[in-house]
């Protein structure tokens, strides 16, 4: 909508890039203008519980709130019900139970159904190094095909297996090495496939679309990729936004015993208190799965 860029385009000379892509994430999910009244504004937060956790659903709200007094600042009459954003915050059948990482049969149903749809195949390669590297949505689209190099192991039953390593360049220009963890050994043949498919200083999210008479080479954009899992996460009725595939590969890691010391360098955090808090999220569950099983 037309105020929506207006709003974000006069904001974003005081924020940077990042938060604006936030924002205007958030926003997509305001179909239409309208007043929110409680019990407007309670039926607009059902809605969102449709696709997004309470979580995600009371962030766009926050959001939402932000714009609402931008347009009454400019003289636009639009109601915004506190008082209801106040309750949803409050009320016990509203708190947020939701998790932030996927689980196995989210992230099949969501490689699933990206595979049925007439996307580009770029899309499903994406979410594979997402889910393997635990990168920054940025520093994946950043990556180029140089980026990635292949070392051979042997594991401890004398197999020998192939190993790609990212050379990753995250936030303040600190670069580290991150292996791709690939958990389903098909991965690793969608990873060649898109490395066969570039040429050298090629941007690794490049893809090809072809016409009848000419064909368009194009690289993925945050834009594109936001908008992408926006439409995701309403046909699928799952949050899936960039950061949950982090939060993913950190909790499935921690899972496996992995040093957090050694995962702390993998996701490029600055201080091990931050790894540490994805290891209580994986340990919880470990005690949930273990009382299930008794």
């Amino acid at each position: 909508m037309y105020l929506i860029e207006l709003y974000l385009e006069e904001i974003s000379k005081a924020r940077d890039p990042k938060t604006i892509q936030k924002k205007k994430y958030l926003l997509m999910h305001l179909e239409e203008l309208r007043n929110f009244s409680k019990g407007e504004l309670f039926e607009f937060y059902g809605k969102l519980r449709q696709r997004l956790s309470h979580g995600s659903a009371l962030e766009v709200l926050r959001e939402v709130r932000l714009f609402y007094a931008w347009l009454r600042e400019r003289g636009y009459h639009y109601e915004f019900s506190e008082q209801a954003f106040r309750e949803l915050k409050k009320k016990k059948e509203f708190e947020n139970k939701a998790r932030k990482y996927f689980t196995e049969e989210e992230v099949e149903k969501i490689l699933s159904y990206i595979r049925t749809k007439p996307k580009p195949f770029v899309y499903y390669v994406l979410c594979v190094v997402l889910l393997s590297s635990g990168l920054r949505i940025s520093e994946a689209l950043s990556l180029k095909k140089d980026d990635f190099k292949e070392r051979r192991l042997i594991t401890e039953k004398g197999e020998e297996r192939s190993v790609f390593v990212v050379k990753v360049k995250g936030k303040f220009s600190k670069e580290r090495e991150v292996p791709l963890v690939l958990w389903k050994r098909e991965w690793e043949d969608v990873i060649r496939k898109q490395l066969d498919s570039l040429k050298e200083g090629q941007a690794f999210f490049t893809y090809s679309l072809k016409f009848p008479k000419s064909v368009k080479v194009l690289t993925l954009s945050r834009d594109a990729v936001y908008r992408f899992f926006f439409d995701l996460s309403k046909e699928l009725g799952i949050d899936v936004h960039p950061h949950r595939f982090r939060y993913t590969y950190a909790v499935w890691l921690a899972m496996k015993n992995i040093p957090p010391n050694v995962l702390k360098e993998f996701l490029g955090h600055s201080s091990v208190r931050t790894t540490l808090e994805v290891y209580a999220q994986a340990q919880k569950e470990k005690v949930l799965d273990l009382i299930a099983s008794l």
